[in-house]
């Protein structure tokens, strides 16, 4: 059994607030580290008002407060908006405050809803940015372990607060591109299979075959992010995705158009919209099966779960029923000892 961990994107509920889907954020945390899941990362978003979580190291640093023992992290940070300098700063601060258990993941998007070059703009990010992401990360990682080339401009720059064990750095991707940054860098990839139509299973091959001992380690190591609907049953499941698919949709063609559709147009639309998801969905067991199969089919170490749900209540139940089931085939299993809530997954 692979370790289990969750992505939170902090998605605002129809007719509710930022503050409010922040707090939920909070609370989806505390109920993940009780449940026993090995990681809890947030996002970063901008120009996005479905999505409240803009400033992932101040939600970390406010997350790994209130939490006891779960790691917590970027999922990830959008490194080309960023000095790699101060982001090295940030993470190492909470390195210190937090006693070790701070993931960086980082990514080459502008992690937010574009309007032409107007975003770019506001975040003062160059028009080369994405095309300079490998360089991003050798400086990121640079600053955090202290090992630059001879030579190079950046060598005499001391990290403040400097830190016994760096934050571990993770590369986002869905695509070769980003396989190939941590693959030559020897550090683990995290595939963002929840992204659907957007995600190319292509990019895990290439990772694996182009993977150098690096950073974190000496093998690849491969975490999958899923969106996961979990309920009772597996008919209350489906009624379930088909409400949180309905209701995310209304909420972003409100956002983008004002033309009213048809009942059988929105219904066609919606059924589209969730047959392009990378969804498991189902009751407990149902749920427990197809994540291992996925985890198999993708040869993941690790799978991260991004709850389906428009409701924080919605969230917290689909892991606590992710993870009883877990325990269940877990203990079933011909190798005990390396479930969610048992053994110890690598860092």
């Amino acid at each position: 059994m692979v370790p289990l961990s969750v992505l939170d994107v902090a998605l605002v509920a129809p007719g509710g607030t930022a503050r409010q889907a922040l707090h939920d954020v909070v609370g989806t945390a505390r109920a993940a580290d009780t449940l026993g899941y090995h990681r809890f990362w947030v996002a970063e978003h901008h120009n996005s008002p479905r999505c409240a979580g803009s400033s992932p190291a101040v939600l970390i640093s406010h997350i790994a407060a209130r939490t006891q023992r779960i790691r917590v992290g970027s999922g990830g940070v959008m490194l080309t908006n960023h000095a790699p300098l101060t982001v090295a700063e940030q993470f190492a601060v909470l390195q210190c405050l937090h006693d070790d258990r701070i993931d960086l993941g980082v990514g080459r998007a502008t992690g937010g809803v574009d309007s032409g070059t107007l975003l770019d703009r506001a975040l003062r990010r160059p028009p080369q940015a994405r095309a300079e992401f490998p360089q991003l990360v050798d400086e990121l990682l640079g600053f955090l372990h202290g090992h630059w080339p001879a030579g190079h401009g950046f060598q005499d720059l001391e990290l403040s607060p400097t830190v016994t064990v760096p934050p571990v750095v993770h590369v986002l991707g869905t695509s070769e591109n980003g396989a190939r940054v941590a693959a030559a860098r020897g550090l683990p990839f995290t595939y963002g299979a929840h992204l659907g139509p957007r995600s190319r299973p292509a990019a895990l091959d290439r990772y694996r075959s182009a993977f150098t001992p690096g950073f974190a380690g000496t093998r690849p190591r491969v975490i999958a992010s899923v969106n996961v609907q979990c309920a009772g049953t597996d008919a209350e499941a489906e009624r379930l995705a088909l409400d949180t698919t309905t209701a995310r949709f209304r909420q972003k063609h409100t956002a983008t158009s004002a033309a009213p559709l048809s009942e059988a147009r929105e219904r066609y639309l919606v059924d589209r919209m969730l047959d392009d998801l990378q969804l498991v969905r189902g009751g407990p067991a149902t749920v427990a099966d197809g994540l291992i199969r996925l985890a198999a089919t993708l040869g993941a170490d690790e799978l991260m779960l991004v709850p389906y749900d428009i409701t924080a209540e919605g969230r917290v139940r689909t892991l606590r029923l992710t993870a009883q089931a877990w325990h269940g085939a877990g203990a079933a299993s011909s190798r005990p000892g390396r479930g969610v809530l048992t053994g110890r997954p690598p860092r």
